[in-house]
Parts: structure tokens; C-alpha cells; sequence
């Protein structure tokens, strides 16, 4: 007589058989959830297959959905249970050395504001990755510049952000590329001031030629405007030109709004004023005026105007001006007591130079106390520095 039943052994096979094909299934749910930014969804599923995955006797499977409920539960917004998952992970493999674990315990160090640790693990990451993964370098270089940011480190994040940049450069990744390298120049500039004025103009030059493959003109202008006002900080008034004409260009026959286009004619007269070449600057100072409709880019324009007359020798019309900027930017209720000083500063030196035509602004006096690169021996008319405009 023989029996029916089915062996024990061939019984827990099955069972193993159907649960690992059970938690493909929720894995794979989970994934698309996560891509869908549905983090509440794809954290139920991701619990779901660490606790299947508990009943099978090899750990492998186990370790894989602990890592994955780690993820959801940093991307769910609470990195210190993710953590937690992720260190259970690197104690039931503790040689492993992989990419992908380091950068998510980085991740919930960066979300729970350590960035000491945050730093450490990304730099680990760093070491990982072969010259082949130039995106993923690039955007653990990234993530490692804005750790070094928050830790006030920014030599190191000029560099990280630097190397991010020839990474992203060498994967084919040029609009990433051109923002790394600007973000790499706007730190190199407003840190420490170690990194050499000629390493600046370098990394200058690199996001410029990164620029040239840019196909949206939105960015590429916007980069292009960041770009000049960093060469104008510098001092180098006709590269600086250079660039804010070139995104000028970028916003014709697209759907740019006029103050963008208002921003940049006033920054070219801006341009034009530090080079001394009044009536062009007069000129751009008055189209731009034109297309403000904001209370901020109305005060900011009656400055440039007032600063513009005051070089040309138009006394009145200089007061005239800064005395409009005055009640401009009384209206615009901005939080900021600087601008008002500012242009109180100027009308004073306006009316008590009547007759002149030199006034008493220097870029020294105007530019940020903490830009290391400014000439001290430069003396400019008109303040020109402030005429920029940063934002779109």
C-alpha cells in the first residue's frame, strides 16, 4: 500500500517556492509605488516582503527586503527607522562594501541633519564607483558639495561640486555639468578665499562651454545670468556683458516673462555703467524700465536710472529718480532696510555734489564684503553692483 502523501521536505520546497515568488511580486509593487511617489503604499508592500521573507531559511532574501523597507522609510520621511533597517542590513553582511548601501545610509544622515556622517558615507560612495558610472558619481558628488555646505565647509564643496561637473561632463550630462560647475564658482567665491581667482575664471570658462549643449533656453539663460553676475563680481565687466546678452538672446521668441527679460536689460546697463559707457547704459536702464510691472523691479529701475543721470551729470534728474525709488520701495513693504539706506546714501551724495561729475560710490564700498577677488585700487561710477539683479 502506498501513500498519498506528499514528503515533508518537498512540501516546505513548495511553500519556499511560492513565498519567494510572493515577495517578487510585492518588490516589484513596491518599486512602482516608489516611482509613482506613493511612499505610504510602498512602505505597506515593502513590510509585507521583510516579513515573508523572514520565514525563509537563507538570509540573502531577507537582507534584500530590509534594505528595500529601509529606503521607503527614508523616502517616507522618517530616515531614522530607515537607518535602522539599513545597519541591520551592513551587520548581516559586514564586509559587504557596496555603493547602494553606503549612499542610503548617507541619505538618512542627510535627512536627519548629520552631515558629518552624511559626508563620510558619500565619500565611501566616491571611492566605489568606477570612472564608467559618471552619473551616479556625479550625483554623489552633488549630495557630498551640499554637506560640505551645511557643515560651512565651502573650499570642499567648491570641489566636490567641481568634480561633479567634469563627472557628469564625461557621462554626456551637460546641463547637469554646467550647474555643477556654477555651483562650484558660487562657492569657491563666497567662501574662505582659498581657491585662486584664476581656478574661478577656469571653472568659469568650463560651465560656459557645458552651456553651449544646453538645448532649453529657460536654463541656459537663467545659467548664463548667473554666470555674468559672478563675472561682474570679479570684475570682468565685458565677459560679464557678454553673458547677460547672450541669455537676452535665449529669452527671444520663447515664453519668458517680461520681467525676465526686464532683469537682464538691466543688467547689461548695468554692464555698460561700470565700463563708463553712460548712454548705452541709459538706454537699456530706460527699455528695462518699461517692462517692470513689480513694485521690487520698479524701485531697483528708478536706482539704475538715478545712478546713470548722476554720471551723466543730470543732477535733477538723478534726485528725481532715487527720490521715486524712495517711494517705490516704501510701497513694496520689502523686509530689508539695506536697499532704503542704500539709496538715501546716494541722493545724499547727489545733492551735495550738484555742479559734479564725479560721485562718491566706488565698487569697493558696494560689492559683498565677503568677495575676496574685488580690486581695491577699482573705483566705478554709479554703484554699478547694485544694479544687478540675481533673480528672475
Amino acid at each position: 500500500m502506498t501513500s498519498s502523501a506528499v514528503p515533508v521536505s518537498a512540501k516546505q520546497g513548495e511553500e519556499e517556492v511560492t513565498t519567494r515568488a510572493e515577495i517578487e511580486r510585492l518588490t516589484r509593487a513596491g518599486k512602482e509605488a516608489m516611482k509613482d511617489d506613493r511612499q505610504d503604499q510602498a512602505l505597506f508592500l515593502f513590510k509585507k516582503a521583510f516579513l515573508l521573507s523572514c520565514k525563509l531559511l537563507e538570509g540573502r532574501a531577507k537582507r534584500m527586503c530590509l534594505f528595500n523597507l529601509g529606503a521607503a522609510y527614508v523616502a517616507a520621511g522618517n530616515a531614522k527607522k530607515g537607518l535602522k533597517c539599513f545597519v541591520k542590513c551592513k551587520l548581516m553582511d559586514p564586509e559587504d562594501r557596496n555603493a547602494d548601501m553606503h549612499f542610503n545610509i548617507a541619505i538618512a544622515y542627510d535627512h536627519m541633519e548629520e552631515y558629518a556622517k552624511a559626508a563620510r558615507f558619500y565619500q565611501k560612495v566616491v571611492s566605489c564607483y568606477s570612472p564608467g558610472q559618471g552619473v551616479c558619481l556625479g550625483d554623489t558628488l552633488l549630495k557630498l558639495g551640499y554637506c560640505s555646505v551645511s557643515l560651512g565647509d565651502t573650499d570642499s564643496a567648491a570641489s566636490s561640486f567641481r568634480q561633479a561637473g567634469r563627472a557628469y561632463q564625461g557621462a554626456g550630462r551637460m546641463e547637469d555639468a554646467a550647474v555643477a560647475l556654477r555651483e562650484s564658482a558660487n562657492h569657491a567665491m563666497h567662501g574662505g578665499g582659498s581657491v585662486p581667482r584664476a581656478q574661478v575664471l577656469d571653472t568659469l570658462r568650463e560651465c560656459l562651454q557645458m552651456c553651449e549643449s544646453i538645448a532649453d533656453p529657460s536654463l541656459r539663460g537663467k545659467l548664463l545670468n548667473d554666470v555674468g553676475l559672478h563675472y561682474a563680481e570679479l570684475l570682468s565687466f565685458c565677459q560679464a556683458a557678454e553673458c547677460f546678452q547672450e541669455a537676452l538672446g535665449c529669452s527671444l521668441g520663447q515664453s519668458s516673462s517680461a520681467r525676465k527679460r526686464a532683469v537682464l536689460l538691466q543688467n547689461i546697463g548695468a554692464m555698460h555703467n561700470a565700463l563708463a559707457q553712460y548712454p548705452e547704459s541709459l538706454q537699456y536702464h530706460a527699455e528695462a524700465a518699461d517692462m517692470y510691472r513689480d513694485l521690487q523691479g520698479q524701485w531697483q529701475m528708478c536706482e539704475g536710472l538715478g545712478a546713470t543721470h548722476f554720471c551723466l551729470g543730470n543732477t535733477e534728474q538723478a534726485i528725481s529718480y532715487y527720490k521715486q525709488a524712495l517711494t517705490l520701495f516704501g510701497k513694496s513693504k520689502d523686509a530689508s532696510s539695506t536697499p532704503r539706506e542704500r539709496i538715501l546714501s546716494k541722493l545724499k551724495d547727489v545733492t551735495g555734489s550738484k555742479g559734479t561729475l564725479q560721485p562718491s560710490h566706488s565698487l569697493d564700498r558696494n560689492l559683498s564684503p565677503s568677495n575676496k577677488y574685488a580690486s581695491r585700487c577699482a573705483s566705478i561710477p554709479c554703484s554699478a553692483i547694485d544694479m544687478l539683479v540675481s533673480h528672475f
